[in-house]
């Protein structure tokens, strides 16, 4: 067993452990489990959070739960929890690019496959402090009782939302503001029915929505007073919003959900503070517009968790955790910053009309400004540098790999499989075709990290072989230039290969 999974004294109670069982944290330890990691995620809460977070997951979560093959059963446990966010794969089985989502429904089925995977969960414990040390993480938690159990392992990750235990225990700062927003977001039932219009409404007392979803509602009222935002939110609260932005004497009743956000951007100053690390809302916070946050902290997950499971067995290659930080960091910035635009753009003040009616009212008009603004808001066009310092070109080098359609070699059982099916052991990838035997040859080193996926023909036609790193992103094409050889992005990013090669 590698060094780097036992600390030097006293043997871990996990390889990792997460704080916080919210969908990052249950994201995060699925990736750990799937890499072999032994994980243990501890919650203060007894079951999962059933307040509405954000109306669904978007095409870069989405494609990382098909890689991992439980985007199914999610979409399955939405449709029946509610039939009209039932969602399709198209005629090639390609994953949708928005699937809506019940508030509960994806961590259940995160926990289900995180429990298959052999991780645990314990409930009910509430992190009172950690101490980083250069041998491992030790976590220290009371139950309900007021027992104290202290947890160790070789590493620890807070996901514990945006008033982290594990973040102000690591004395890392948060430093950020924003325009005084205070938003609620509910699931309800609206009475009279049809007085509210389906739609959202910029209005002189802020913003009344209703159109996502068959109950969702949405109030953002600006300049307001301080709310505390520790005491729970009534019915009463919402409604009395609602009615103030929307102008209409609406009543709620049947709450499902009910939330309340601010305006507020924060930022950790890093994500990092030796065997600890931030993911999430831990690590950034934000209004909830476009529903970003959850998307935000479920690629946090997704990046971290193959880098972390490579810690922890020994063989990461030097700077492999700290890209972590440097691939995500600037992800949520440029999120943060978004965010407080739309912010600031939707305040009714009359110094706004201007700008707000030009963005929505003229230039989401036209159709490529509206998908680009999509693209933006799914963060599809995040790009990675790959070490090489690149800046983004048209190739698919440090961007998402699509979901392709591999002919598959006689050989191999022939017939075509899309690529997401290949990926569900968490391992890179290598996708070559006909003639490129040499670069197989290559990878064998890697051979414990790297599985190779032969096919006749790829669609869309792109150029191979294709390295994909296991979160789903391309570490090397041939289209990488100078200087960036094959080996050398595998060395970057795997490590050194088997001592018999």
């Amino acid at each position: 067993m590698p060094a780097a999974r036992t600390p030097a004294t006293t043997a871990p109670d996990a390889d990792v452990i997460v704080v916080g069982a919210g969908p990052v944290g249950l994201m995060l330890a699925c990736e750990l489990a799937v890499a072999g990691v032994g994980v243990l995620v501890l919650e203060r809460a007894a079951d999962f959070d059933r307040r509405l977070r954000a109306p669904g997951i978007t095409a870069r979560s989405i494609q990382a739960l098909d890689r991992r093959g439980v985007l199914d059963q999610l979409m399955k446990a939405t449709a029946e929890a509610e039939p009209a966010y039932r969602t399709e794969r198209d005629g090639d089985g390609r994953a949708p690019e928005m699937l809506p989502v019940r508030a509960g429904i994806l961590e259940e089925v995160l926990y289900d496959r995180l429990v298959e995977l052999g991780g645990r969960v314990r409930r009910g414990l509430t992190v009172t402090g950690l101490r980083d040390g250069t041998d491992g993480a030790v976590v220290t938690a009371t139950d309900e009782d007021g027992t104290e159990h202290t947890f160790r392992a070789c590493y620890a990750v807070g996901c514990d939302g945006g008033r982290s235990a594990v973040r102000k225990a690591l004395g890392i700062g948060f430093p950020g503001g924003g325009p005084e927003v205070t938003g609620y977001q509910a699931v309800v039932t609206v009475e009279p029915e049809g007085a509210l219009e389906r739609t959202w409404r910029r209005t002189p007392r802020g913003i009344a929505a209703y159109a996502h979803g068959p109950s969702r509602i949405v109030s953002v009222e600006f300049d307001t007073p301080p709310v505390d935002r520790h005491s729970e939110v009534t019915l009463d609260e919402v409604e009395a919003s609602l009615r103030r932005t929307s102008g209409v004497d609406v009543t709620l009743r049947d709450p499902v959900s009910l939330a309340r956000f601010t305006g507020t951007c924060r930022l950790a100053e890093r994500y990092r503070r030796g065997r600890v690390l931030l993911a999430g809302d831990a690590a950034h916070v934000h209004p909830p517009f476009g529903g970003q946050g959850l998307n935000l902290g479920l690629q946090d997950a997704v990046n971290l968790g193959w880098k972390l499971a490579a810690a922890v067995r020994g063989d990461a290659p030097d700077g492999l955790l700290d890209s972590y930080e440097s691939e995500r960091r600037p992800v949520a910035a440029r999120v943060l910053r978004n965010s407080e635009a739309a912010t600031r753009i939707l305040h009714p003040g009359p110094e706004n009309t201007a700008p707000y009616e030009l963005f929505f009212k003229e230039l989401m008009t036209d159709p490529a400004v509206k998908q680009r603004l999509h693209d933006v808001y799914a963060m599809k066009d995040v790009f990675y540098p790959m070490g090489t310092g690149a800046e983004p070109a048209a190739g698919l080098l440090g961007r998402a790999c699509p979901d392709l359609l591999l002919e598959r070699p006689r050989r191999d059982g022939g017939g075509t499989v899309r690529l997401a099916t290949l990926q569900q052991e968490g391992r890179a990838v290598l996708v070559h075709t006909a003639g490129q035997a040499e670069f197989v040859a290559l990878a064998a080193g890697w051979r414990d990290r790297v599985d190779p996926l032969a096919a006749e023909r790829v669609s869309p036609d792109v150029p191979t072989p294709l390295l994909v790193r296991p979160d789903g992103y391309v570490a090397w094409t041939p289209e990488a230039g100078p200087g960036t050889t094959f080996v050398t992005a595998l060395r970057r990013w795997l490590g050194a290969p088997l001592a018999d090669d």
